[in-house]
């Protein structure tokens, strides 16, 4: 089965990531380089997640859509071992990104000091490498499923239903440690604040990436593939443009049921929150990503002609990347409280920077192996779907 030879891509990647991280480094010797990095790594990292996310719904669920794009969703899960490798400068600078490192700050803030056998140095680390280990752990196996239907096609559907049966301890594993990851590495930049459906709104979006980064590359590959492009049909193309909505209306609600639950509280502790974020600097922002983050995308593909159309689907895609992107951003940055234009250079140059490493290898690692799965179950009867 034929591979997909990216040439230039994976060179012209490098060189965006080599120069993004200098540029970040240098610009962050200022101040600011650990927000920088801290915001670039949620984003990149949650794109990494909801690959996994999607390779294991795409599992459980079965279906010919699911093996088409499974080479894509691969790819993006092999990168976790790199943002554990990413996680490391988070590590570093946690005395500068998270208050409640400052045992004097814990001390004069009581709901915070009841916290603290939770919000703890060793425990966080403790914490963080169980994530990653737990996460690892299911790339792998699903990744080694995956080569060995490519090696043995006798007992490919034994191993597609081994994949399957555990796809839903997975997706519990996954949402398990992502409530808490969440609430470990954003949430907790505000120690006194708390919300039992910010890392849902966290998943939501890795979802939302990982779906959207997908349709860009199946969009790109069908171009350069005739396997790909005879099995990236009108139907399939609508499944894709059917999660994408669906996870972007789930995305707008789970926003705006924390925004009415936080506010219709009124209290003291949660509030400040949304204050900050309804307030002058970031007003616009946050009518921006209602009117043209969620209710512009969601009546577009409410078409069934542009969930259809490649080129039309994909750049709803690119939309919806760029608008999870400002997500991050708006979830994060108003906690720096900064003065001024609140996106820095070091911002923008550490995402370009963690980014173009991120699509380097997995430009690699797509490239590394034919496109479509040789002996997967699913792919019977695909060509006729």
């Amino acid at each position: 089965m034929e591979r997909v030879a990216f040439r230039r891509g994976p060179t012209v990647a490098l060189l965006l990531g080599a120069v993004g991280l200098v540029g970040g480094v240098v610009a962050g010797m200022s101040g600011g380089f650990y927000e920088s990095w801290l915001l670039a790594f949620l984003f990149w990292s949650g794109l990494a997640l909801g690959h996994l996310l999607m390779l294991v719904v795409g599992h459980m669920a079965g279906g010919s859509w699911s093996v088409v794009i499974q080479r894509p969703l691969e790819a993006g899960t092999s990168l976790l071992p790199l943002m554990a490798l990413f996680f490391l400068p988070v590590l570093f600078g946690m005395n500068v990104l998270y208050v409640w490192t400052d045992p004097a700050y814990v001390a004069a803030t009581p709901m915070v000091d009841a916290k603290a056998g939770y919000l703890n140095t060793p425990f966080f680390i403790v914490r963080a490498v169980v994530y990653f280990g737990l996460w690892i752990l299911a790339a792998m196996l699903y990744l080694r499923g995956s080569a060995e239907q490519d090696r043995d096609p006798s007992g490919s559907g034994k191993v597609g239903y081994r994949l399957k049966a555990q796809s839903g301890l997975w997706l519990v594993v996954y949402v398990l440690t992502m409530s808490f990851a969440g609430r470990d590495w954003a949430m907790s930049l505000t120690p006194e604040w708390w919300s039992g459906i910010y890392s849902v709104i966290l998943m939501i979006s890795q979802a939302i990436t990982a779906v959207a980064f997908t349709i860009l590359v199946m969009v790109f590959v069908s171009g350069r593939n005739a396997r790909v492009d005879a099995l990236l049909t009108e139907k399939r193309l609508q499944d894709l443009g059917n999660f994408l909505m669906a996870f972007l209306m789930f995305w707008a609600y789970v926003s705006f049921s924390q925004l009415i639950i936080q506010w219709s509280g009124n209290i003291s502790e949660l509030a400040p929150w949304y204050v900050a974020r309804l307030g002058p600097g970031w007003s616009g922002l946050s009518a921006f990503m209602l009117v043209f983050g969620f209710v512009a995308p969601f009546l577009i593909l409410f078409s069934r002609w542009v969930k259809r159309k490649r080129a039309a689907l994909a750049t709803v895609a690119a939309w919806a990347l760029v608008v999870q992107l400002l997500n991050t951003v708006y979830f994060l940055v108003p906690t720096y409280g900064r003065d001024g234009f609140p996106v820095t250079v070091t911002d923008l140059a550490l995402v370009v920077g963690i980014g173009g490493i991120w699509v380097f290898f997995y430009l690699r690692r797509l490239g590394a192996r034919p496109i479509v799965p040789l002996h997967d179950p699913r792919l019977k009867g695909a060509d006729h779907a």
